[in-house]
């Protein structure tokens, strides 16, 4: 199902490398779940920096090394050889020579056999939406206001020509919908994302030829519900890619059928395949663990093809013994309630289960006993920060070596549950002393009464589905 290519080794030092952290809040996750790693990271916002190294030293992570450093100015560093150079959010929103510093420092700091994730808005996916996003940026930039008052302004503007029947709008009629959706984003999100005087998408091969210079080889999606076609792609589709033998071009056509925003992409210096008899090895011992609690898991998912209802009899047996413990393939393959499963379905169905975010890779129980006291650590300083904010909602699990999303409600019921007091009180009194109320279906509850009832109802599920799983996930 996935190109076969040796895949890192985590349970060894590495060193890892993100550009462009922003307030680092992923890379100071991910230096808990690996403390036998060395992890780096730039932005050139010493804000961010600095809040940065700030949760570094509240959770005692010393494997992290932040720097408040241009591309240029990072390339320049004297700086180990990375395994992993990621970025997220990045590429898209800066300038031609940014994007040049870039290619330069992976050509200079990435191993051979290190890998290079990025993301970036691709075309078509955003051919009809740049005169509009455009369109707003200019009406911004004649605007005297402060940036999101600004940006008010030019929503409101663009909504004016919508409802005036401009033949721009009239002829790409889905520019309605993502406008609508526009409006209901954060402002500072929507700075970042629409606003940014430097924006870009791109064609996958246009992004290939930028990053020749640091000899990267094409190895695959990060998302890897992209791998399996019949959620992607039609039949004809399908056969159309068939006949295209250049993977590069393949790649090109293949985000035309599937009308591609956004892609997250994968590349290394260096490829050696494995041989089918090892790709086969290192798929049975790969564990999987349950990401979230079983009651939330529904067959019914949207894909680029269109609708689809996973079978139930392939999905659910694989969610149901996940939720009772982690299991290799192997002992997933052998379990007498699958012994009667297709390994290929059993491979496919762990894909996309992994893709949508149902499962995870796991590891074994003395690597995670191994990684609690750093993941621990982080665990507490974000869960103080919950107690005066609501802006980090992801905690690092040991078990799987990464982010679990958890709301700050949750994250303050753990906090009393670990303090062992009566959570609803001590949600209650946390939000009242900061004078916030809770929402639900989309109202704001007015009276104590009225959040204290709905703390209930939110502690009822935290017991009962959240807790137990966040135990599992070695969180608590």
């Amino acid at each position: 199902l996935i190109k076969s290519t040796y895949p890192p080794n985590l349970n060894q030092p590495f060193t890892y490398c993100e550009l462009a952290c922003g307030r680092g809040y992923t890379t100071n996750l991910l230096a808990s779940c690996y403390p036998h790693a060395q992890f780096y990271a730039n932005d050139f916002n010493p804000n961010h920096i600095f809040e940065a190294r700030k949760l570094a030293e509240l959770a005692g992570t010393n494997n992290v090394h932040f720097f408040d450093d241009s591309f240029t100015q990072f390339l320049d560093r004297d700086l180990p050889q990375f395994d992993f150079i990621a970025l997220h959010g990045t590429y898209s929103w800066i300038s031609s020579e940014n994007r040049q510093a870039i290619a330069e420092f992976i050509s200079k700091n990435l191993k051979v056999g290190g890998l290079v994730y990025i993301s970036y808005n691709a075309l078509p996916g955003w051919a009809a939406t740049i005169p509009m996003r455009n369109l707003m940026f200019r009406q911004s930039q004649n605007s005297s206001q402060p940036i999101i008052e600004s940006i008010e302004e030019a929503l409101n503007f663009t909504e004016r020509l919508i409802h005036s029947n401009a033949s721009y709008f009239v002829q790409n009629p889905s520019l309605k919908s993502r406008y609508e959706t526009l409006k209901q984003q954060n402002r500072h999100y929507l700075a970042h994302e629409y606003f940014n005087k430097d924006w870009n998408s791109f064609y996958f091969d246009e992004v290939v030829k930028e990053l020749d210079l640091a000899k990267l080889n094409y190895v695959g999606s990060a998302q890897l519900t992209d791998y399996i076609d019949i959620l992607n792609l039609t039949p004809q589709a399908q056969e159309e890619l068939s006949k295209i033998k250049d993977p590069i071009y393949r790649e090109v056509v293949r985000d035309f059928f599937v009308n591609t925003q956004f892609r997250r992409d994968i590349f290394a210096r260096g490829r050696l395949q494995l041989t089918p008899l090892q790709h086969s090895q290192i798929l049975e011992n790969t564990r999987y663990a349950l990401i979230i609690p079983l009651s939330q898991v529904k067959l019914e998912h949207s894909f680029p093809a269109g609708g689809v209802t996973l079978q139930a009899e392939i999905y659910q047996p694989i969610c149901e013994l996940l939720a009772e413990s982690t299991l290799t393939v192997k002992e997933l393959r052998t379990h007498p309630s699958l012994q009667k499963m297709l390994l290929n379905n059993l491979y496919q169905a762990l894909v996309v289960l992994t893709g949508i975010g149902y499962i995870h890779p796991a590891v074994d129980d003395q690597t995670c006993e191994e990684r609690k006291p750093s993941t621990t650590a982080f665990n507490n300083a974000v869960m103080e920060k919950a107690l005066v904010s609501d802006e980090m909602n992801y905690l690092a699990s040991p078990l799987i070596g990464n982010a679990i999303n958890v709301s700050t409600i949750d994250q303050l019921f753990l906090h009393a549950h670990r303090l062992g007091e009566d959570g609803v009180k001590f949600v209650w009194n946390t939000l009242s002393n900061q004078n916030k109320k809770l929402v639900k279906e989309n109202q704001v509850l007015e009276t104590p009464e009225q959040n204290i009832a709905h703390l209930q109802h939110l502690a009822k599920n935290f017991n009962t589905h959240n807790l137990p799983l966040l135990k599992k996930l070695g969180i608590t």
